[in-house]
């Protein structure tokens, strides 16, 4: 899965609200940010004034933040969730069998990907892999190990 920079990037509706909340955040953090380097400018000469570089870099990270969040949620396409259709899908709850026990994982849209909270991006090597399966299919994906199987045991 390609993603270009005019392409639609699908994925949850509760994706989509995470990152609208994201960016609200981001936002109110931004008037503190823009005061702390005032007041570090004000300091003195800035050729070895570290707070005021510290604080450019820190409103720096956070624009260039702000800017991904905002470009993402301009190009989200929100996707209906499956609902009972038995196929692999964005929005799927998959329970998949391999050689270390049962997983269960949400599938979600290629920027909303995070293992530690069992949301396996469609864009993923595993997730590609399950995308239009159904239970019972056996899959291959690639890993920085080799390739590895997998069994999609069910969908919800």
């Amino acid at each position: 899965m390609s993603l270009e920079k005019s392409a639609a990037i699908p994925m949850t509706a509760a994706g989509f609200e995470a990152l609208k909340a994201e960016l609200a955040e981001l936002s109110g953090r931004r008037p503190a940010l823009v005061a702390e380097v005032a007041a570090a400018r004000s300091q003195g000469d800035l050729s070895e004034n570290f707070a005021y570089h510290d604080a450019r870099q820190n409103l720096g990270m956070l624009d260039g933040r702000i800017q991904t969040v905002e470009n993402t949620l301009k190009r989200a396409q929100v996707v209906e969730e499956p609902g009972g259709t038995g196929v692999a899908r964005i929005g799927s709850t998959v329970v998949v069998r391999d050689d270390f026990g049962e997983s269960s994982y949400v599938m979600v849209g290629p920027t909303e990907g995070n293992m530690a909270r069992s949301l396996l991006s469609v864009a993923s090597p595993l997730g590609r892999a399950l995308v239009d399966r159904r239970a019972g299919d056996t899959v291959t994906f690639k890993t920085p190990d080799g390739e590895r199987k997998a069994t999609l045991v069910s969908i919800t």
